[in-house]
């Protein structure tokens, strides 16, 4: 089979998924995104050219389409864009363990609205005047606030893995770094005119009229605190129980703890913390065929994959064990689809028993 006629079948089949989910109402174009007569595949959505009709119920009814367990996390994201369509800038921290779905809210936000919500990553964000890695005016590069933006609306800025940023990192002249890079935020998140750069040409941006939210996982922070709750751990009476991170949710002063300034602790007016998953929310997201990373899988590789509740359960309760996540989910399940597609190229069933 040539690798052309695979694509056009994997195409075909995304095609079907897609009008399967949708309920066939391909001619009705007029209803909205959030009502119940419109369902839409994840590479399906069209962005709202009414963001302001939107209610904070509308945008969480969408959310939580996509984004499993996180009830309580979607409300409080809901109630941030509806502010932020109607004017109310806002400056918040996402927090949660690693595989708890704070990037996946993320890109779904972006996907729901992809002309106001743009993504960035912090991780290796550098002092101005260093070389290499990305500087803070970067992270604004492509966006605009002044006359044309789309429906009038700012941009909201998530700004990933923030807690890299924050994280001390000391030089070899006994400078924690970490706390420059931090500096040169505060005037951006408290609101300035910023020189960015939109198709190679130089422009001016008002970050004052944009919604910053940073995102990150805080493990080390909340394992230290974890481990602090749970007594000590060495001598007569300890408890030697393996310690889970995340058994309560982390706090500013947590964040503070972990590296990030006062300063900039200070001008962060919303703190959303995301539920630590558990066994269960991951069997119910193997079991969900409309938009679980089961599906996901399929809608990508053009296949059906089949398996039986013992593996399904042996593959929720890995996910937990390890910490690991919806990632670790996806990662059993594409090992799987690595093995189907050895065995033959042509399949377009993974069966795994």
């Amino acid at each position: 089979m040539s690798d052309n006629s695979v694509f056009m079948r994997y195409r075909e089949r995304q095609r079907e998924r897609a009008m399967e989910r949708m309920g066939e109402r391909e001619n009705d174009m007029g209803a909205p995104f959030y009502s119940a007569e419109y369902k839409a595949d994840t590479n399906t959505i069209r962005p709202m050219k009414r963001y302001r009709s939107l209610t904070p119920q509308d945008i969480m009814s969408e959310l939580k389409k996509y984004v499993v367990g996180q009830d309580e996390a979607c409300r409080q994201i809901a109630i941030m864009m509806y502010q932020h369509f109607h004017g109310h800038r806002s400056v918040g921290i996402m927090a949660g363990p690693t595989g708890s779905g704070k990037s996946y809210i993320a890109e779904t936000l972006a996907r729901l609205f992809p002309d106001v919500v743009s993504l960035r990553d912090v991780s290796n964000v550098t002092n101005d005047g260093w070389s290499g890695g990305k500087k803070v005016g970067t992270l604004f590069s492509g966006l605009k606030t002044g006359r044309g933006i789309n429906h009038g609306i700012a941009p909201l800025v998530v700004l990933d893995e923030c807690d890299k940023l924050f994280s001390p990192k000391i030089n070899s002249g006994g400078e924690n770094v970490s706390e420059s890079v931090q500096a040169e935020f505060l005037s951006v998140v408290h609101g300035c005119e910023l020189d960015v750069k939109n198709n190679k040409e130089s422009d001016t941006i008002d970050t004052g009229k944009c919604s910053i939210l940073f995102a990150g996982a805080f493990e080390k922070r909340a394992m230290a605190v974890a481990h602090k709750e749970s007594g000590s751990s060495i001598g007569f009476g300890a408890n030697h129980e393996k310690v889970q991170s995340y058994t309560k949710d982390i706090t500013m002063e947590d964040i503070h703890e972990a590296g990030c300034i006062t300063e900039l602790c200070g001008r962060i007016n919303k703190l959303i913390c995301l539920a630590k998953m558990d066994e269960g929310i991951f069997r119910r997201m193997l079991d969900d065929d409309s938009c679980g990373p089961l599906c996901e899988l399929q809608g990508e590789f053009g296949l059906t994959i089949n398996l039986s509740d013992e593996k399904k359960e042996e593959i929720a309760r890995e996910a937990w064990e390890t910490g690991l996540g919806v990632r670790g989910l996806k990662n059993r399940l594409r090992s799987y689809i690595d093995e189907a597609i050895w065995e033959d190229c042509g399949t377009d069933l993974v069966d795994v028993c």
